[in-house]
Formats: structure tokens, C-alpha cells, sequence
């Protein structure tokens, strides 16, 4: 370690994240043995305007810039300069992927060994208020002049990695921190690698907090650990803000991934999380109905805005209520045309119905189809049941259930695979009531409608019945 030669760099920037980004000016320091060997500095031409804040900010304005070289210009000596050493910085991913990206744009290659002093700080001077490059020369003493700009802030970071090396005699924090080959090297600045490593590997809700357990950002996935890694490695302006924003993780085990992302809806709703996009307004739904029509045949007919008086289900796109009409028809041999399937025909003719009662010819009586139709009603009302949706749980041993009373989504629970209930007196003991919403409806609707092998629990008879194959009634 003593032969290795550290690239300590600080760039001033226009500012907004790392996408799009441009250096306004630059310093290189290289640190071998605990001592400068070489160094390279200069102001940068972004080739695009310094916002005013920044410029308040920096002291660095247009017209300082307007004669200093691009970026363009100026790659060769920073490769040269920082070739065959370790690139590192304060909070070392945006210097390094801002550098990395002027590489990119000239279609250069740009790749180095990086090292964090806000990390090596936290590690090796643990206990600060705050690890800013400011505020720690603050707390211990390191001289800190021209502060926001390249030189200034450049110099005060190889003080402060001085010190680092000489609470770290044997360089194995050093080592340690050199040799990650995990998501550490990604991780956000005040984020603990120990912390990360604790995260499960399995389904459930996830949250990114702010220094003061606010919630930031509120995810779900089937593989929570291997999912916020992902969020580290991402590159956007706004993944960079939150990475920058986030003190902690928690997470919410659900063991089922319907229940995860009814709970990820739940919680948006609950907490409006800065970095989380709106939740997109859901369309009032399209209806299912059936009525008597003219002639006393019993009618399907699908309508999105019109109040009827049976309303049988509901979907949340037209593509829905068709694929689910199709296959009620098939299975139950009625008729496309009375099943609000084709319109302005007098025969059936349907595209992929191939198959009909024959009430639209006149060779079936309107009693036996009706009563066809009454099968088919049957049917479908089991979605207005109430039921317990059985899932898998958080662990081997146990189950989870999602409760839709009266086919609305009304709560979840665990219980233990041991234990048997058949009645609502007896599943209560266990329920985490909820609030329906019209996103909870979307989610259990389209969870009915797409997934295969349905275990529901009929709190009317206590039985539990596992459902056909979706393909079965749903294609």
C-alpha cells in the first residue's frame, strides 16, 4: 500500500445531479506515500450556461470559463494523470461518474479503483455531527480556504485522507474498502455496508429514509436486497438525489407478492414520498351488467359511465372485460351477441369464438339460455364473495391471507400453516384491517383475472377451493 498511488480529485459542476452535468473546473492531487507527487488543475468551458446559483456558490461565472479549454481538450492529462492509481474523492461516485460520463460523451474509456474519504471518515473517525468535506475540517482542525472551489476543496480532502492513513497504520481499512466486491462500492455516503448486508432476500415493501425516518422513496420487490442494489448502481439525476438523501433502509416482509404490492400501494398513499412518482389516477372502471332485454333474454353488456342496477364485476381496461367475456362465453356456450361481444349483426360471427348457443338464430329457447346464463352469473358472483386469498408467508412455516369482503380488498394477515380457521370469528384474531382504494381494487382485480392456481378460502362454507388453472377461464 505504501507504493500505491492515490488520484485525490475535486470538480465544481453547472450543477442538477450527474446526467447532463458538466465540469466547470478540476483538480487532481496524486498522494503516494502520504505525499504529493504531481498535480493538475485547471477551470473547465462546460459549453453550456452556469446557473446563477451555482455561480453564487462557486464564484465561478461565463466569463471566467469562457477561454479555459473543454473538457474535450483537457482528457488526455486527466487519464494521464490518474492512470494507474486509485481515483478517490469526497463522496467519490458523482466526481467519478461526472468524470466518467466527459469520458463517455468522447467515447473514451474511463475506468478506476475508487476510495471514499466521507467513508474512510465515518469508519476511522467515527462519532461527527456531519461527514460534509466542511464540516468535518471544521470539527478536526484541517484548514479549509477557498471552499467550493476545485484547488480549495481539493487540498483540504488530502489533508483529511493524510489523516485517514494515519489512524490506519496497517491499511486495513484501506484494503478492506479497495477490495469490495459487492454493492458497497455503489452505496450512498451516510449508508452502512453492515446495514446493507442485512437485507433479506426475499419479498416484501422496502423504504429509503431521510436522516430523520421520513420516507424518501417506497418500493416493493420480489428480492428486496438484490433490488436495492439495483437502485445504487442506477445513473439518473433523480436515483442520485435520492441515493444522496438516504440515512437508512427499513423493509416489510410479506412473503407473497400480491400482498407486496398492495402494501407498496397502501404506504405511497399513507406517506406521499418525495421520490416517488405520483400514483397515476386510476380511470373509472368498466362495469359488467346483465339485464333482460326486449325479446326476455338475458343480456351481458359491459359500460363504463352509465349506473345500472346489477353491476356484476369490475375491470380496469376495456381489454379486460373482453378477454374475461370471451371465456365466460366459451365455457358456459352462450352468444357472442348477447354477451355484448359483437354488435350491428344479426348472426354471430366472431373473430375467435368459433362456437355459439345459437340463441342469436333462433335455435335455442330463451329459457334453457337464460338458464345458461344463470350458470355463468353464479360464476361470476363468486368474486363478490367474501374470501381470504391464500398466499404464500414470510417464512416456510407460516401462510399469509388477503381478505375481500364482499370481493373488496378489506385487510391481510399470517398465520402458522398448523392453523385452521373457517369463519370470520376466527381469521379476525389475525387480520391487519386495511382501506380499500381504487388502486387496491385495480391490483386484486388484475391478481383474479391473470394468476394461476387461485387457493381461496369461502368464508360461507369454511371450504378452501383451489382454482382452475387461469389459462383455463382467462386464456
Amino acid at each position: 500500500m505504501k507504493d500505491v498511488k492515490f488520484a485525490i480529485t475535486d470538480i465544481e459542476t453547472t450543477g442538477g445531479g450527474i446526467k447532463g452535468n458538466k465540469i466547470t473546473e478540476i483538480c487532481v492531487l496524486v498522494v503516494q506515500n502520504g505525499k504529493v507527487i504531481d498535480e493538475y488543475s485547471s477551470l473547465v468551458n462546460p459549453g453550456t450556461e452556469i446557473p446563477l446559483y451555482i455561480e453564487t456558490l462557486t464564484n465561478i461565472n461565463d466569463k471566467m470559463v469562457a477561454d479555459a479549454p473543454k473538457f474535450a481538450e483537457i482528457a488526455s492529462e486527466i487519464d494521464k494523470i490518474t492512470k494507474d492509481c486509485v481515483f478517490v474523492a469526497h463522496n467519490v461516485n458523482f466526481d467519478y461518474n461526472i468524470i466518467k460520463a466527459e469520458f463517455n460523451n468522447l467515447e473514451l474509456p474511463f475506468q478506476r479503483k475508487r476510495l471514499c474519504t466521507v467513508r474512510l471518515a465515518k469508519k476511522l473517525i467515527p462519532g461527527l455531527f456531519s461527514y460534509s468535506l466542511g464540516n468535518i475540517c471544521t470539527s478536526i482542525n484541517i484548514p479549509h480556504v477557498d471552499r467550493h472551489r476545485a484547488r480549495g476543496d481539493c487540498e483540504a480532502t488530502v489533508t483529511l485522507f493524510q489523516r485517514c492513513l494515519d489512524l490506519d497504520p496497517n491499511y486495513e481499512v484501506f484494503k478492506a474498502f479497495l477490495n469490495q466486491r459487492t454493492a458497497a462500492s455503489y452505496l450512498p455516503p451516510n449508508f452502512k455496508n453492515s446495514d446493507f448486508e442485512k437485507l433479506p432476500a426475499t419479498t416484501g415493501v422496502y423504504f429509503f429514509k431521510d436522516k430523520d425516518g421520513i420516507p424518501l422513496y417506497i418500493g416493493k420487490a420480489k428480492n428486496i436486497k438484490s433490488r436495492i442494489k439495483s437502485h445504487f448502481q442506477e445513473k439518473s439525476n433523480r436515483k442520485y438525489k435520492l441515493m444522496q438523501a438516504t440515512y437508512s433502509i427499513d423493509y416489510e416482509l410479506t412473503g407473497s407478492e400480491l400482498l407486496a404490492l398492495l402494501r407498496e400501494s397502501a404506504l405511497i398513499l399513507k406517506y406521499f414520498p418525495e421520490f416517488n412518482k405520483a400514483q397515476k389516477k386510476v380511470s373509472r372502471p368498466y362495469t359488467l351488467t346483465s339485464y333482460h332485454n326486449q325479446k326476455g333474454i338475458e343480456q351481458f353488456v359491459i359500460h363504463k359511465n352509465k349506473v345500472s342496477p346489477v353491476s356484476w364485476m369490475k375491470f380496469y381496461t376495456r381489454e379486460e372485460a373482453i378477454k374475461f367475456l370471451e371465456n365466460i362465453c366459451q365455457e358456459f356456450d352462450l352468444c357472442p351477441r348477447y354477451c355484448g361481444l359483437q354488435t350491428g349483426v344479426s348472426h354471430c360471427s366472431h373473430y375467435k369464438i368459433t362456437s355459439c348457443s345459437g340463441m342469436c338464430k333462433g335455435e335455442i329457447d330463451k329459457e334453457e339460455y337464460n338458464r345458461r346464463v344463470s350458470k355463468a352469473v353464479e360464476y361470476i358472483q363468486q368474486y363478490e364473495n367474501s374470501c381470504l386469498l391464500v398466499e404464500k408467508g414470510r417464512t416456510k412455516a407460516e401462510k399469509s391471507f388477503i381478505y375481500l369482503k364482499k370481493g373488496r380488498y378489506a385487510g391481510y394477515g399470517f398465520v402458522e400453516n398448523s392453523d385452521d380457521f373457517n369463519g370470520p370469528e376466527q381469521f379476525e384474531d389475525y387480520l391487519v384491517p386495511q382501506t380499500n382504494s381504487s388502486y387496491a381494487d385495480r391490483i386484486v382485480n388484475r391478481y383474479l383475472n391473470t394468476k394461476k392456481n387461485i387457493t381461496r378460502l369461502d368464508l360461507n362454507t369454511g371450504e378452501e377451493v383451489e382454482e382452475r388453472e387461469a389459462e383455463e377461464w382467462f386464456g
